[in-house]
């Protein structure tokens, strides 16, 4: 597996202390010394593409067995494990607890896929009642907190949630794959919007300012100290994205894509998923089409906060599955 990139992490403390990320100055690893700049220079990234034909259709994604199968190529592919609870154990150990940040809003996270992730989880050894399945303050038990959440862990004083606070050591990052009118593209980055809480379009009255200059200080939130610490796999569910206006669906925007994107680089994630997106844009086109606003916050993911590799030509693509109109 690809060496995790060092970072720094930010707490809330330092939210709190300057009232501005800007003023972190070296605690965000800005003025890295020569060699550690370097070392960042040649750090590369691997994201695995898994898609399989059955998935592509409104019934396999319902199929709990072919959304399992899809998961299981892109965990094998990226590990290089022959089946999927060897490579799951690479993220977890039996003793962690798990939280699992899906995504409920409008073009939510399948939840067969959800499930799938918790039934490898207790395959692998950890108690089905220390994976928590959640969304915002919503949140369900075991493998049956895919379909159900009517549990709330609430917030600290810090306004994150108290799940990734003091209930998860580990956190997997589930979000569907859509294009959003505030940010231009919403995945792994984005869905950490719903682990907490007093954020509003406006950014007022709120410690965390993420939606000026069209999102693109999104990843202070990925920096956050539990969440940078604490996130050790990404899984964007890209079987049904939406390419077009967003959050709100208008379904000629959507398209069977099949796919899942897994890593353990967020930002290099949410690259070739925008790449993906642009990509799926021109062909409905015919021509360049332009996400609306620009995704800003994946290239400053990487470039102010340290949190992954945004330069393409350091990302490695392994694409495994179904070959037809991949795009990338």
């Amino acid at each position: 597996m690809p060496e995790a990139r060092k970072t720094t992490s930010i707490n809330r403390k330092d939210f709190l202390r300057t009232g501005t990320l800007g003023a972190l100055g070296l605690g965000l690893g800005l003025s890295e010394s020569s060699a550690k700049a370097q070392e960042a220079k040649d750090k590369r990234a691997r994201v695995v593409l898994a898609r399989s034909g059955e998935s592509m259709t409104v019934e396999g994604r319902k199929e709990p067995r072919v959304v399992a199968g899809v998961l299981e190529q892109a965990l094998c592919a990226f590990t290089g494990e022959k089946n999927a609870v060897a490579a799951m154990k690479h993220f977890v150990s039996p003793g962690d607890t798990v939280g699992v940040k899906m995504n409920v809003m409008m073009t939510a996270t399948h939840p067969e896929l959800v499930a799938a992730v918790a039934r490898l989880l207790v395959e692998v050894g950890v108690k089905e009642d220390k994976i928590i399945i959640w969304d915002r303050d919503n949140a369900g038990i075991g493998i049956e907190g895919a379909y159900k959440r009517d549990k709330h862990f609430g917030y600290g004083t810090d306004a994150i949630s108290r799940i990734v606070t003091d209930e998860a050591t580990v956190l997997i990052n589930i979000p569907g794959l859509k294009s959003h009118w505030l940010s231009g593209m919403a995945a792994a980055l984005k869905n950490w919007c719903g682990a907490v809480t007093r954020i509003n379009v406006r950014d007022q009255d709120t410690p965390f300012v993420i939606h000026k200059d069209s999102c693109a200080d999104m990843g202070m939130l990925g920096a956050l100290e539990p969440i940078r610490t604490k996130e050790r796999l990404v899984i964007v569910d890209a079987m049904r994205p939406l390419f077009e206006g967003g959050p709100q669906v208008n379904p000629v925007y959507l398209w069977n894509y099949g796919g899942l994107f897994l890593g353990t680089d967020p930002v290099a994630v949410d690259r070739l998923c925008l790449e993906l997106l642009n990509r799926k844009r021109y062909q409905y086109r015919n021509r360049p089409w332009p996400l609306t606003p620009p995704a800003k916050h994946v290239f400053l993911a990487d470039t102010r906060y340290g949190l992954g590799i945004s330069e393409r030509s350091k990302i490695d693509l392994v694409a495994v599955g179904e070959k037809k109109d991949r795009l990338i």
